[in-house]
């Protein structure tokens, strides 16, 4: 994307701009961003048959029951891969506020709505569940109680601080003749919005069959992504398909958590093996 292709989305992205909260209920502020075109920067057409989905919470959506009572709610949005759009975060944001006035009979009624409205943003059907704040603290409860899967942190490990922004190349592997899922950790990585270039924070983990990855190296190249603008997407699908391409591991998964920035954090899961929506991380302690 040129400079001035740049400048002139941004004048369209809400991102780039000072908007009031909306009073009443208004679908149209939803901005569809393509998915095409970073993808087409990546390479994405090598990266084989992939799977995944990205998952959105949003943490104020707020309403108003038959008899004009607020009501509040935890929603969940999965929104499919291969969805020609994705959703710009600010507008959905507005979006969600401007329920903030609008009566319903029932939760059920108000996800039939947002679904449809999302669907319609991204040209593809999106799963929205909504949950009351108990029901949300007791699941992510029995979530954190799980045991973690022995993995290697990779923040414990000193780094290349040379190394070219976005270089693969960096990686240090070796084919491995087991099957057991390597799993390495990170809490380090940091893009920037591609708008304002505001920093955007994420826990990463991945996972991978028949390779052995040196974890400086990795961790190198992660870091090397701390100056890039590029949405949560593009990201999670650049790394793994440089994970793919440099690699090329038996399986692969990257999942990335980014941290809540306006009451959203969206969650991306990519991976070689088909996913659903269970395997979703449980809030982490910098969510």
């Amino acid at each position: 994307m040129t400079e001035q292709e740049k400048n002139e989305f941004a004048k369209a992205n809400p991102l780039g701009e000072t908007l009031a909260s909306p009073s009443r209920y208004d679908p149209t502020i939803l901005y569809p961003i393509p998915r095409a075109p970073a993808r087409a920067n990546i390479a994405w057409e090598t990266a084989g048959e992939v799977f995944g989905f990205d998952h959105w919470q949003a943490f104020e959506l707020s309403w108003l029951n038959s008899q004009g009572k607020p009501q509040v709610a935890i929603a969940d949005l999965f929104f499919q891969l291969d969805s020609p759009a994705i959703v710009e975060s600010k507008s959905l944001k507005l979006y969600l506020n401007s329920f903030n006035a609008e009566r319903f009979d029932s939760p059920e009624s108000l996800a039939a709505v947002i679904a449809e409205d999302l669907g319609r943003a991204s040209s593809s059907a999106v799963t929205v569940l909504l949950h009351e704040l108990r029901q949300y603290r007791e699941t992510q409860l029995s979530q954190w109680q799980q045991p973690a899967q022995e993995a290697v942190c990779l923040d414990d490990y000193e780094m290349d601080a040379e190394v070219k922004p976005l270089d693969a190349s960096i990686l240090n592997f070796e084919s491995a003749a087991d099957e057991i899922e390597k799993v390495w950790v990170s809490d380090l990585f940091r893009s920037n919005c591609p708008v304002t270039n505001q920093p955007d924070w994420a826990s990463i983990e991945i996972r991978a069959t028949g390779i052995e990855i040196d974890p400086g190296s990795l961790l190198s190249y992660l870091c090397s992504f701390r100056n890039h603008q590029g949405y949560h997407e593009e990201c999670a699908e650049r790394i793994y398909c440089a994970l793919q391409q440099h690699c090329a591991p038996q399986s692969l998964s990257v999942s990335m958590n980014y941290l809540r920035r306006g009451g959203l954090d969206i969650n991306v899961y990519r991976g070689s093996q088909p996913l659903n929506y269970a395997v979703k991380k449980a809030r982490s302690v910098r969510q």
